[in-house]
Formats: C-alpha cells, sequence, structure tokens
C-alpha cells in the first residue's frame, strides 16, 4: 500500500524511513558491505525487512544471530558454510546478518565473500565498535557505515498521524522519545517509559556486562544515570568519578573512563567535542554528553520540566546527526555556542533556550552567536519565541523548537 509515497505494511505496523534507504542506495552492488549500526530496537531489522521485501528477483539469504534457528552457527567458518550452501546460481544474491557481532571472527567470513564477490552483504549490528580499527583492517576498507537513530521528529509525525493530532506530537515526542515501537500505538506514557527501561536494561546486561565480563552492575547504572543528568552541561571523567564518590561508590576514574567507554559502544550515549571557533580546531579533552534517545534518561530518572533547555539541545544534537552533520559544541572565545554543525563545507550554530527571561539571557543567547564573525546560518531555538521570532538585524534566525526541526533545509 503507497500513500503519500512512504511504503507502509499496515499489518506489520512497519513505515519505510525513507532518509536511511536513501543513505543505502549509493552503495547497492557495490561490493562492499554495508554496515548498518545503531542503538537497540531503533529499527535496524526492520529497515532491511522492508528492503528484503523489495527485492522480488533475488535470493536473499537473511540471518538472525538471536534466533535458536541460528544459534549452530556460533563461529565464522560455520556461518561460511551455511552461506555458502544458501548460494544460487544465476541469480542475484543478497546477504543480510543481524547482530553481526554475536559470532565469534564473523569478519574473515565477510572478507572471504567480498573477496569472491558472492553476495551483495548488508550486516546489522548494535554495537558503535562494530567497525573497530581491528575489523576495519580486516575487511580492507570494503564497506561502508550507515548509523541509524531512533525515530526523528518527522518520523515520528507520520507515525502518530493514525492516532494523534499534530500539536500533541512534540509533546510527546520530548517526553518518550523516537523508539519505534512507541509510536505503533497512542500507548500511555508509564507503558513507555517500561518499554524503555527493559530496552535499556537488556543493552546493560547484555552488550556490556556479558560482552565485556562487568561485575559491578551498579556501578555501570550509577555511571549512566549520572552522565543522563548533566545532558546539556560540560562533564569530564573525574567529575563524574567525584560524583559517583560522594555516593558512596567506590571506583577509580580509569574504571569510570572504561565503563563511559562502553556506553558509547553500546550506542546509549553521544559524545560532542568541543570545536574551537577561533583556533578551528577539536578539543577532545573537553565535551558533552547526550543521550541517543530522551526516552532513555526520562525512562531512569523521570521527566524533569526544569531540564528542558537541555532537553532541547538533545533533540536538536539527535536531529542535526539524522541529518548527516558532524555536531560539536561551541567555544569563541571562551563563550559558548550550544552546537556547531558541520557538513560539505558548511557550518549551522545553534543556540537552545525555554525561553528568554531576562536580559542576561538574551545576551548569552544572541549575543554570542553575533561574536562570531561569519555568515554562516546562527539561530536561537526556543520553544515559543514571541516577540523574538524572525530574524534580527545581525542575522540571528530565531524561531520555535518545531519549525526548526520542521525545515527541510538550513
Amino acid at each position: 500500500l503507497i500513500i503519500n509515497k512512504r511504503w507502509y505494511l499496515m499489518e506489520d505496523s512497519l513505515v519505510s524511513r525513507d532518509r536511511y534507504f536513501a543513505e543505502i542506495e549509493p552503495y547497492v552492488g557495490n561490493g562492499n558491505a554495508k554496515v548498518i549500526t545503531g542503538i537497540r530496537r531503533c529499527g535496524k531489522s526492520t529497515l532491511l525487512e522492508i528492503y528484503r521485501h523489495r527485492l522480488t528477483d533475488a535470493n536473499v539469504v537473511y540471518i538472525n544471530t538471536e534466533l535458536h534457528e541460528f544459534s549452530i552457527l556460533g563461529d565464522w567458518e560455520k556461518l561460511l558454510s551455511y552461506i555458502e550452501s544458501e548460494y544460487r546460481q544465476g541469480i542475484d544474491n543478497v546477504l543480510i546478518v543481524d547482530e553481526i557481532q554475536n559470532i565469534e571472527k564473523w569478519e574473515l567470513t565477510i572478507c572471504d565473500l567480498i573477496a569472491r564477490k558472492m553476495f551483495d552483504i548488508y550486516l546489522i549490528g548494535s554495537n558503535a565498535n562494530l567497525l573497530s580499527s581491528e575489523y576495519s583492517t580486516h575487511l580492507g576498507g570494503r564497506f561502508n557505515r550507515i548509523r541509524m537513530l531512533p525515530l526523528s521528529y518527522e518520523e515520528c509525525k507520520i507515525f502518530a498521524e493514525r492516532f494523534l493530532s499534530k500539536k500533541d506530537v512534540l509533546d510527546r515526542y520530548m517526553r518518550v522519545g523516537g523508539f519505534p515501537i512507541l509510536w505503533i500505538s497512542d500507548m500511555p506514557e508509564r507503558s513507555c517509559m517500561q518499554i524503555v527501561r527493559d530496552i535499556t536494561e537488556v543493552i546493560l546486561s547484555k552488550d556490556i556486562e556479558q560482552r565485556f565480563n562487568i561485575r559491578n552492575h551498579v556501578l555501570l547504572r550509577d555511571i549512566y544515570r549520572t552522565i543522563l543528568s548533566t545532558i546539556g552541561s560540560y562533564v569530564s571523567s573525574n567529575n563524574i568519578y567525584s560524583t559517583i564518590r560522594s555516593m558512596g561508590s567506590k571506583t577509580t576514574v580509569d574504571t569510570v573512563n572504561e565503563y563511559i567507554g562502553h556506553l558509547e559502544a553500546a550506542n546509549l550515549i553521544m559524545r560532542a567535542n568541543v570545536f574551537d571557533l577561533k583556533g578551528r580546531r577539536i578539543l577532545e579533552n573537553k565535551h558533552k554528553y547526550y543521550a541517543t534517545d530522551l526516552g532513555l534518561k526520562h525512562s531512569l530518572l523521570g521527566y524533569r520540566p526544569e531540564d528542558i533547555s537541555g532537553h532541547m539541545e538533545n533533540i536538536l544534537f539527535i536531529e542535526l546527526m539524522y541529518r548527516g552533520y558532524e555536531v560539536y559544541v561551541g567555544d569563541y572565545n571562551g563563550k559558548d555556542i550550544d552546537l556547531v554543525a558541520i557538513k560539505d563545507g558548511s557550518r549551522l550554530y545553534i543556540q537552545a533556550c525555554s525561553s528568554i527571561d531576562s536580559q542576561k539571557t538574551f545576551d548569552r543567547e544572541f549575543g554570542n552567536l553575533a561574536k562570531i564573525p561569519d555568515s554562516f546560518p546562527k539561530y536561537v531555538v526556543m520553544m515559543e519565541p514571541g516577540v523574538y521570532r524572525g530574524v534580527t538585524d545581525t542575522g540571528i534566525i530565531c524561531c520555535s523548537l518545531v519549525e526548526f526541526l520542521e525545515k527541510e533545509n538550513y
């Protein structure tokens, strides 16, 4: 069923996510492995399930390593033998492997198949380090990576048009996040948060504790909650270490660093380094963390209206990542710029605030942007701009969060 050029499989409540198909399309049949990574339950498997439906004239070999029927494929040689047995002569062959990281030395299988040009290969993985330097060396650069995120605001609107008015979508998106399962129906917020907690627990236990043999489960969760509580603020391992110690937990800065790395690898958090606008360099020793999905924060800490500016900043960070930007926190002569987005040689500068309630706030949000001496677009994004909506004499655009999220181009 085709509606407004979007593909709906209503019986499964699936919606085609066109932005990712557009990203995959240039790589189809190029001989490389297409690797789709992202947090669990963000829609990776569904994306390739829809793709399978479109491949009506190909032999598609599909393997989900988390299904019992494929549990016998525990190492790369067994995997390779099975795939070879499913190959068909005289027809296009497509290989899709879901959660490929569960196969020991999987990269040896894929390298062999690439060398023999047997299949058009698509791999799905929940680990952000799926293509570490070790694996990419084995593959010899023969891969294309597509990073997938939970639903964007615009995608939530597509899902929600069946049960929710447009004006209510942003509020629900900010409160429950964008995991696709939450947007299949108008389920209560409490149920949404329980689902996200369950997703989080699976990631913490399976993708981190089991994979990296983590025994201090309480410490891992304390560190994660601490990071989530700092969204919109600069944070360092030393800061987190001090906070954890003040809670009575015994640990070291090295352990904190290690656990943060695991949280990043499992796609639970995303780091934004500082871009020094004057020196035109990236400062990796100063950064912020954002939740890969705001629902992750709210499910563990509860929804806190007083954190609205941080929530907006998190949403804008994810939106820009979704649109293919490299996203940083900005610094110009010691003045903070919430977000600096870079793509194709162009930049965007964004300040996020819930409202302007004083001259000091106005000077910080508009004044910091006005000091940047270039002509790249500059935005102040507010929940409801009121009298500030429009373009200032210095060229700064002030708009609402909804207006920014709905803009086709910046």
